[in-house]
């Protein structure tokens, strides 16, 4: 494979989970939101979701091992910056 064709695929790696971290964490900040607001049933719904995510980007890192540490971080980034727009700048 060619170099340019790596960098892009490392990139786009990157930009997955880092899409992936914040859907995860906005759906989570979001289903606290809701549990203290009595509507358990949607908590629950995103609860599914949530699992859903988490498993997959475990699947990933374990498979991605001998890159994991940067996903992880990426990741990571991803959900700090989910938690920060759903609880401050989403308004429901």
């Amino acid at each position: 494979m060619s170099e340019s064709f790596i960098m892009v695929h490392t990139l786009l790696q990157a930009l997955g989970f880092f899409a992936i971290g914040f859907v995860e964490m906005f759906l989570a900040t979001q289903r606290t939101y809701w549990i203290s607001k009595g509507r358990s049933h949607a908590a629950a719904l995103l609860v599914f979701f949530e699992n859903f995510i988490s498993f997959y980007v475990i699947y990933q890192v374990i498979n991605n091992f001998d890159q994991n540490i940067w996903l992880v971080v990426i990741y990571a980034m991803g959900n700090a910056l989910g938690t920060f727009i759903n609880l401050e700048k989403v308004p429901f």
